[in-house]
């Protein structure tokens, strides 16, 4: 048997569950042909999209890993979403579609892998079994795909 086959078969056996992490698949988004920086702004709050006129021409700024403390070149935009938007009671919230409050979640959280049980925490207004049915389902939701192993 050849190896795309043998890939074939195991990707069609692979059923994910309510355990299976999740994330921002930024191949997906490259592969796809849409522009994630675009899609990028989009999801920033009021006061961030205001002060960046588009999408391209952004600065890098420093960003400190709250975990590591190790600092790192990071484009402009991602910064503002994780130091201000995030830090909004209103950005994630219930009247976000699925797809786009779990997106938030992981533009929130440096695209940290999740479960949908965790994102059910993060989430409580949807149920770990929904959140399933849709990131697992066929179609690809703003390229949030399960963690390849």
């Amino acid at each position: 048997m050849s190896q795309p086959t043998a890939t074939l078969r195991r990707l069609r056996r692979f059923r994910p569950s309510i355990d299976t992490k999740f994330h921002i698949d930024h191949d997906w988004w490259e592969n796809s042909g849409r522009d994630f920086r675009l899609y990028l702004r989009d999801q920033l709050c009021e006061e961030c999209r205001e002060r960046f006129a588009d999408h391209q021409n952004t600065e890098n700024v420093d960003w400190v890993d709250p975990d590591t403390g190790e600092v790192h070149q990071t484009d402009a935009l991602r910064e503002c979403l994780r130091t201000r938007c995030a830090n909004d009671p209103e950005y994630i919230n219930e009247r976000l579609p699925l797809a786009s409050a779990c997106f938030r979640v992981f533009l929130a959280n440096n695209n940290t892998p999740l479960s949908p049980n965790e994102l059910n925490q993060l989430l409580p207004w949807l149920s770990a079994d929904r959140i399933l049915r849709t990131l697992g389902g066929e179609r690809v939701y703003l390229g949030l795909r399960p963690v390849d192993n």
